[in-house]
């Protein structure tokens, strides 16, 4: 009689499912974070070459400063320029040495102002310089200094009350004397006068007049 043995059934060998799901599971995400690292550090590699190439901005010159001359312009040499005389001048004629009383003639003749200037001691009435000084060109109204050794002479005083205030004037100065006005009217006929006693040519002598 043929005799049979009943044998149980094995369990597989291998992997089971859930091993292999999980195993799977970790597979793909270490490929998917290696796919993220990638695309990281290709976005960081391609900025750095993106600043490599960008040129450095260069700084800014200044054009050269070239010095400027200022021209000096010469010095214009000053001309010497002569007035011509005036058509009526003439030169001084020589007073020196003559009367005083007539070289003061001589210059009212040629239509000159003159002040005499009498020295201080003795009666020698002789000219002894003038300015300007003879042949010097003058004309008509410039004031001539005549210069007298001795000191100046008693006056002649004159009496020009009730004259017309202009001829009592004129009659002050051919005294050698200066009128000297004591009220402002120079018109009319003079209505006072005064002098100091023993007065001298260059004196002052006061008038009024009622004009």
């Amino acid at each position: 009689m043929t005799r049979y043995e009943e044998l149980t059934p094995e369990e597989p060998e291998g992997w089971s499912p859930l091993a292999v799901a999980m195993i799977a599971t970790l597979v793909l995400l270490l490929g998917l974070a290696g796919a993220l690292f990638g695309i990281y550090v290709a976005n960081v590699n391609a900025a750095a070459a993106a600043a490599s190439a960008s040129p450095a901005p260069s700084a800014p010159t200044t054009p050269p400063i070239t010095p400027t001359t200022t021209p000096v312009p010469p010095t214009p040499t000053p001309s010497v320029t002569t007035n011509p005389p005036a058509p009526d001048a003439f030169p001084l004629p020589p007073l020196t040495g003559l009367d005083f009383m007539e070289a003061r003639t001589k210059v009212r003749q040629l239509g000159l102002d003159w002040t005499l200037k009498f020295g201080p001691t003795g009666d020698d009435p002789t000219v002894v310089s003038t300015s300007p000084s003879a042949g010097v060109s003058v004309s008509p109204g410039t004031a001539i200094l005549i210069v007298v050794k001795g000191r100046a002479p008693l006056a002649d005083v004159p009496d020009i009350v009730e004259k017309p205030c202009a001829d009592g004037v004129a009659m002050i100065i051919e005294a050698g004397l200066y009128p000297n006005f004591l009220t402002e009217s120079r018109t009319g006929r003079v209505i006072f006068s005064a002098v100091l006693p023993d007065a001298r040519w260059n004196d002052k002598m006061s008038l009024a007049c009622d004009g």
